[in-house]
């Protein structure tokens, strides 16, 4: 199942973290990695250092990870100003800050749909404030492009002609580049991808450890948390109950690890999910359950990039597969899933019985335990990890709802 590495390249993390809040867009995805790439173009013409450059494209790709529901997302591609654009800013600043090796990029999220006269009047530093209005000149520059623009000089005509908006060196920088059709084309798959692969390159690799990894994973954990008013605190807690089950059945503390990354994180693919599908109550038609099913198959995917093919990845997303081959969305039998994968599918199921639901208030331990029996009875969970949960039912208990 592919083993745990001892460290991690944070580029990578982030190009898959990028594309995993893109994904709150549904249907309109790579908008990060647009963003991204044209501001590291624009900082290129005005002669940024490649450090900076490579600065600069992290928050780009990390610049909506403050946006967790689709009706965010619909106002924030919709217009090039909005009542409520700050608070998704301040926000995903919040998020970066609380990680000591991304931290560097909040100042830039915080203010990157700030006008540029309002950075410049309240005396914002030089460098964040024309890195922040960078992001936002290219994040507008590609809602206008997914909104029908036509690439060119039109386009950033329009863009010039909310004065004061965005720094005019910055401007005429794109003005400059413009011109080129090439730098349009370059917007596509998979040019796309092999430019910031070249970007992310630029420097040597900044590895971390596996505890700075749980860090991230738990913030963005709860970034997951967020999308819907029900699941508030289920990833941090099916990462602390799939931690305590493999103590309890002897795994390392490399594996522990690598489970509680993957409990954090076993639902990054829900970001895709509309938010009135993942709110409703009633019984969904077989598009929907459609619809629901693929979390868990970009949540591989997702993980995959950021990991590495097998181990955390598989493990996250192996989550609603059964012993008996009647899970989804892979479809797996017993001998297809590894313990780790069985341990995080007890975890999921156990979280979530443990807490309040709109349709039912949260379960107590004997009869979560109850409920897990039979469910080891249908063929779902495996009997021996369920063993070990009821052997610490109130351990499991505590570890789920923050107790």
């Amino acid at each position: 199942m592919g083993a745990i590495p001892s460290v991690f390249d944070l580029d990578r993390l982030v190009l898959a973290l990028s594309d995993a809040f893109d994904l709150v867009g549904v249907d309109k995805t790579g908008h990060s990695r647009r963003v991204g790439l044209v501001a590291a173009r624009i900082a290129e013409d005005l002669g940024w250092e490649n450090g900076e450059i490579r600065t600069l494209l992290r928050a780009a790709l990390l610049h909506d990870c403050g946006v967790s529901t689709t009706g965010e997302h619909h106002d924030l591609m919709g217009a090039l100003r909005w009542a409520d654009s700050v608070e998704h800013c301040q926000r995903g600043a919040g998020y970066l800050s609380s990680i000591p090796e991304l931290a560097v990029l909040a100042p830039m999220v915080a203010e990157h749909h700030t006008a540029w006269t309002n950075l410049c009047n309240r005396g914002v530093d030089e460098g964040v404030a024309l890195a922040a209005n960078l992001i936002c000149l290219a994040d507008r520059t590609d809602a206008l492009l997914q909104g029908g623009a036509t690439p060119g000089r039109d386009l950033v005509a329009a863009l010039k002609s909310h004065g004061g908006y965005f720094a005019p060196q910055s401007l005429a920088a794109l003005d400059r580049l413009s011109r080129c059709e090439a730098f349009w084309f370059a917007l596509d798959e998979p040019v796309l991808s092999e430019a910031l692969a070249r970007l992310t390159a630029l420097g040597p690799p900044q590895l971390l450890e596996a505890g700075a990894v749980v860090r991230l994973a738990a913030v963005v954990g709860g970034i997951i948390d967020r999308k819907s008013p029900y699941t508030e605190c289920h990833s941090g807690g099916v990462a602390k109950v799939s931690v305590l089950l493999g103590r309890a059945m002897g795994l390392c503390e490399a594996t522990r690890r690598g489970l509680e990354i993957a409990g954090y994180l076993h639902d990054i693919g829900k970001l895709r999910i509309p938010d009135e599908l993942l709110d409703r109550q009633g019984a969904l038609d077989a598009a929907d359950r459609l619809r629901m099913a693929r979390h868990a198959f970009d949540t591989r995917v997702i993980l995959t990039h950021a990991f590495g093919p097998g181990a955390i990845a598989d493990w996250a997303a192996f989550h609603h597969e059964c012993l008996s081959g009647n899970g989804y969305p892979f479809h797996l039998k017993e001998g297809d899933l590894c313990l780790e994968a069985r341990i995080v599918a007890v975890a999921d199921v156990f979280q979530a019985l443990a807490q309040h639901r709109p349709y039912r208030a949260p379960l107590t331990p004997d009869e979560i335990a109850a409920l897990m029996d039979g469910m080891v009875f249908a063929g779902k969970l495996d009997p021996q990890v369920v063993a070990a949960c009821k052997e610490h039912l109130e351990e499991c208990w505590a570890a789920a709802t923050g107790g």
